[in-house]
């Protein structure tokens, strides 16, 4: 017993001295690292470059995003070692500062040692950027087009229960001028609004809606008004007699039903509008000479514009067609 307890405190002093030069040993790489991280050092590190530009009144950028450069610099080591652990930095240039040229495959061409000086300041003062790599970039330069398109409205709008919408839409424009690359002009057909919903709608809708740009163009305005007339409605229903237009008088034409019901929407205010002689349900015989069913339409002769909406059951009625003795 007493030799197996002495071998245990051998075995645990070898190992705590083991444990102590191990330490030793990692503090000294660490402090003999950080030494040399604190030379400097010229090394290449990579970097994203997108160009920006003015926008020039006869063309427009249409490709900002180019090849990765190269950079050769000279810095602390800890700040080349930290810069491609943790950062990929992306570098602005702005070509409006900028001379470039066009090739013989109508590419546009920049030189990059024009631009050492803005990535260089975007870098910061830790680095000194030696050269950049390649010597030129290419990006595609677009001519400017302008036309005038319609706005269209991505409303989504829910009214409230016998509440709905009186007439149409009132926009301060129903149009606006787009610019930009000409074939993004010329393939813009209608420019949307952002979506704007609504939800159980009892009253007056106002306001003003942003326009949505297509990719690379720019609006005459960013913004429409908009007003909504919204009245609260009743329904009311009227059973009609149908009349037939068109008959020649050689014929007797009878329709079955011979009546129908007529379902109308109107603003409250509005219901003493009403009168009895403005509803009159016509057919027309011309048209059945195009039904395969035997049936022709039935509608509302000369709707009142105050009426909202209008809908009428049966919508259609078979016809049944005599000679006269």
């Amino acid at each position: 017993m007493p030799q197996t307890l002495l071998g245990a405190r051998r075995l645990f002093k070898r190992d705590k001295q083991l444990l102590v030069f191990g330490v030793f040993l990692l503090t000294s790489a660490a402090l003999w690292t950080l030494n040399k991280l604190s030379h400097t050092y010229t090394a290449e590190i990579s970097a994203k470059m997108l160009l920006t530009e003015t926008r020039p009144i006869d063309a427009v950028l249409t490709n900002g995003r180019v090849s990765p450069l190269r950079l050769r610099v000279q810095a602390r080591g800890y700040d080349i070692v930290r810069y491609k652990l943790f950062y990929s930095k992306t570098f602005r240039v702005n070509l409006g500062m900028l001379r470039y040229f066009e090739n013989s495959e109508g590419q546009s061409v920049l030189l990059t040692g024009q631009v050492r000086g803005m990535i260089a300041q975007q870098l910061g003062t830790n680095f000194d950027v030696q050269a950049i790599l390649p010597d030129s970039v290419y990006f595609q330069m677009s001519p400017v087009a302008s036309k005038k398109v319609p706005v269209a409205l991505n409303f989504h709008i829910a009214y409230a229960r016998q509440y709905m919408q009186q007439g149409e839409i009132i926009l301060d424009t129903d149009s606006v001028v787009v610019s930009g690359p000409r074939e993004v002009v010329d393939a813009t057909s209608e420019i949307y609004t952002k979506p704007l919903k609504k939800e159980k709608v009892a009253a007056n809708l106002s306001g003003k809606v942003m326009l949505e740009a297509p990719p690379q163009t720019f609006l005459s305005r960013e913004y429409i008004s908009y007003h909504i007339d919204v009245q609260r409605v009743t329904q009311i229903t009227r059973r009609l007699p149908i009349h037939i237009i068109g008959v020649p008088d050689s014929l007797y034409v009878e329709l079955i039903p011979a009546n129908a019901k007529i379902f109308i929407s109107i603003a409250m205010e509005e219901y003493h509008r009403i009168k009895q002689e403005e509803l009159f349900l016509t057919a027309y015989y011309s048209e059945l000479h195009q039904s395969i069913s035997g049936q022709v339409r039935v509608t509302l002769s000369k709707p009142p514009a105050y009426m909202l909406s209008t809908s009428i059951e049966p919508a259609f009625v078979n016809v049944i067609v005599r000679q006269r003795r």
